[in-house]
């Protein structure tokens, strides 16, 4: 396989969230709805949108259990060139464009508590293993102070319709506090397959992940996902997840996610 076709945008996204590319689970409610653009990375997702295009991802975000809504927003953008830095690098930019929560029996809305910036670099582009690194900082607007750096390794393996991976990621604060813990560590895996190889059910991909955290002071917790993507074309996707948040240890919080993808294409000159 060419390295120009292993980067087409054969199946764009959600997280979501995102998304962004933070590996992270943090403890905010506000945080976890970026994970999911981690998380189908590892199996429907090409690993950085095609060099020379730029791509944007809206997210829909309700959790059954809060009655809390977020609307995460990533924009995506991958030079075209033959270097590390520019042709195999996407630069990306998210945040929580709407965040509503119920607080005191009144809804209050507003735009989200912070920006993240993440650049993935892909190492290795091999005929079936692909192996990338993202690091990542998250600048905080309110509630925190200082910011939160880290970065994410990732290895993907693709095998006709089947696609895996596995992520391992840690970030730390500047700042740290009782919501922004000092340190954070994770460990993910995903599984997708696509259901035909060609026709309408063709455009469809089941995909599961599961996700392994423990922070500074937190008992270590797992979160599980699990959805179904739409390859309407090439350039629009929708998906339809759902996530368990902290199934084992912490607190249980189920959302809903409705994800849009659409790739924009080559930026006008």
């Amino acid at each position: 396989m060419s390295y120009s076709s292993r980067f087409l945008t054969v199946a764009l996204f959600l997280p979501m969230y995102p998304t962004i590319l933070p590996g992270a689970i943090f403890h905010r409610s506000s945080i976890p709805r970026s994970t999911i653009t981690l998380q189908k990375r590892l199996h429907v997702n090409t690993l950085i949108t095609q060099p020379g295009t730029v791509e944007v991802d809206w997210g829909n975000d309700y959790s059954i259990t809060s009655d809390n809504y977020t609307m995460p927003s990533t924009v995506k953008y991958t030079p075209a060139g033959t270097h590390i830095l520019w042709g195999r690098t996407e630069f990306a930019a998210g945040f929580d464009t709407v965040s509503s929560a119920v607080e005191n029996d009144a809804r209050i809305a507003h735009f989200g508590d912070r920006l993240t910036f993440t650049a993935t670099s892909v190492l290795f582009d091999g005929e079936k293993l692909d192996l990338a690194v993202a690091p990542y900082a998250s600048a905080f607007l309110r509630g925190e102070s200082g910011i939160r750096v880290g970065a994410t390794a990732i290895a993907r393996y693709d095998a006709g319709r089947n696609s895996a991976g596995v992520t391992v990621s840690w970030s730390g604060a500047t700042v740290a506090s009782p919501s922004n813990p000092a340190g954070t560590f994770d460990a993910g895996a995903g599984y997708g397959r696509r259901l035909k190889a060609s026709g309408f059910l063709g455009h469809f991909t089941p995909h599961g992940n599961v996700v392994l955290e423990k922070s500074t002071g937190v008992d270590r917790t797992v979160s599980l996902f699990e959805g179904v993507e739409y390859q309407i074309t090439e350039n629009f996707a929708l998906d339809l997840s759902g996530q368990h948040f902290n199934v084992a240890g912490g607190t249980k919080d189920h959302q809903l996610v409705v994800g849009i993808t659409v790739n924009l294409g080559h930026p006008r000159r």
